[in-house]
């Protein structure tokens, strides 16, 4: 530093070692003079513990002033002094840097504080632990909506909420099935999700949940209001003729209140009678059908996943709608990264998806120049990303909302359940299906599956 009184001690301090040093040797060469050079050789020593410990005294000087720095404590100001005169301006600056140090660690404590605030307010359940199973953070929502008091460690959930430890031991990051629990003998679906954050060499895992139920309970009633009248209209739309030929057929039977004698009924009544039991066995089994269908969607057996490569099962598909393909003068193609993707799920169930899906784009690309692309990759956090598009003709806007409830269809001669049975196949799978349309550009179903 500029002006340092240390420095120019220290130089002086030298300077007169070595012209001790010089003069003990000159001394050595004088054999008349032994007193002188005892003595000579005495100051040398002197002069050298003298530096040293002048040097020391500085070094403990500044460590017990850092000490002071870091902790604010008062009664070491006789350090500054002392420094103050070997190194001018030093405390100075350094109670700039003190009190820099002591500006951020406020400001530290104060985003501390407000975080800590806004984890408590929150209404999702949040807990943080470490590699040991620490909790480091528990906040208000965690707590009520588990019905804990406290939670020192995470193993302590696998005896109170078996349920949960078990998502959180695999890891789960998105589209998980929530978690159904029960608290104080009422019932919760917690949607979790789970992440890792790395501070310096360790792992702190972080785990959000939410009780979902009331929109789970709102979703439910208002798809069983839907299925109800789609039900309704097709009972109505089965019954109401069959009630009018019913009629029809009593009425060429009776004649007023009173049965009709058999040579009083006509050929034509006869025939008339035999074509009304015809329509009525078609419109039967038509309603058998409908009902038929509506079963097919809660008949799944369980899943059966396994491993295996997605190519393989995107080539069969291919093969299988070739000659359909080529009738239409379509284009059918494959676009996989990797080639060898490999994916852990029900390969029948999936298949019976994407072949459905496929159909689907191929009953709505036009007669000539129909594109259909099956696009498969996995993203950022490993999950399987499988997206079927198409330019048909698409669906409009305000049928979006409808197209995954059972029966309802766009199509003539379509049975509106095969959107239905993809989407609760991959449901079984922890996945989500997605359709996203621009009429007459681009339609893409877009399916995710965790890995």
């Amino acid at each position: 530093m500029k002006n340092s009184r240390y420095f120019t001690v220290v130089v002086i301090r030298i300077i007169l070692i070595v012209l001790n040093c010089f003069v003990l040797i000159w001394l050595f060469t004088q054999t008349n003079r032994p007193a002188t050079t005892l003595f000579t050789f005495f100051l040398l020593v002197i002069q050298t513990v003298s530096l040293i410990h002048y040097h020391n005294r500085i070094n403990r000087d500044l460590a017990n002033f850092l000490v002071f720095l870091q902790e604010n404590d008062t009664t070491l100001a006789f350090s500054r002094h002392r420094i103050e005169r070997s190194f001018k301006g030093l405390v100075y600056h350094l109670d700039k840097i003190n009190q820099k140090l002591q500006s951020a660690r406020i400001d530290r404590e104060r985003q501390f504080q407000y975080l800590q605030a806004v984890v408590k307010q929150v209404d999702t359940g949040i807990i943080a632990f470490d590699q040991d199973g620490r909790v480091e953070i528990f906040n208000q929502a965690a707590h009520e909506l588990l019905g804990l008091h406290s939670l020192h460690n995470i193993e302590t959930l696998q005896d109170i909420c078996p349920e949960l430890a078990a998502s959180l031991v695999q890891g789960t990051r998105i589209n998980a099935a929530p978690v159904k629990i029960a608290v104080n003998g009422k019932s919760r679906m917690l949607a979790v999700k789970s992440g890792s954050i790395k501070f310096n060499d360790r792992w702190v895992q972080l785990i959000s949940f939410q009780d979902i139920k009331p929109e789970l309970d709102a979703g439910e009633l208002d798809a069983w209001r839907k299925l109800i009248r789609i039900q309704r209209h097709e009972i109505i739309n089965s019954i109401t003729p069959i009630t009018t030929l019913t009629t029809a057929i009593k009425r060429g039977f009776k004649k007023g209140d009173q049965r009709k004698k058999l040579q009083e009924i006509t050929d034509d009544e006869i025939d008339n009678t035999l074509n009304c039991v015809d329509v009525i066995e078609d419109r039967s089994k038509g309603l058998i059908g409908f009902v038929e269908r509506f079963r097919n969607l809660t008949d799944f057996t369980a899943l059966r996943p396994e491993n295996f490569q997605l190519m393989n099962l995107l080539n069969q598909v291919v093969v299988l709608f070739s000659r359909e393909v080529h009738v239409a003068e379509a284009s059918l193609k494959v676009d996989l990264v990797p080639e060898n993707l490999m994916i852990h799920a029900d390969e029948k169930l999936l298949g019976q998806v994407i072949i459905n899906l496929v159909k689907n784009s191929l009953e709505a690309i036009p007669d000539k120049g129909g594109e259909i692309r099956i696009i498969a990759r996995l993203d950022t956090d490993k999950n399987c990303i499988i997206q079927v598009c198409d330019n048909g003709i698409g669906i409009e806007q305000a049928a979006m909302d409808s197209v995954f409830v059972p029966s309802y269809t766009t199509k003539e001669n379509g049975s509106g359940i095969g959107l239905s049975i993809s989407r609760q196949i991959i449901q079984m799978h922890n996945g989500t299906i997605t359709l996203k349309s621009q009429p007459g550009v681009e339609t893409v179903v877009e399916i995710i599956l965790p890995r």
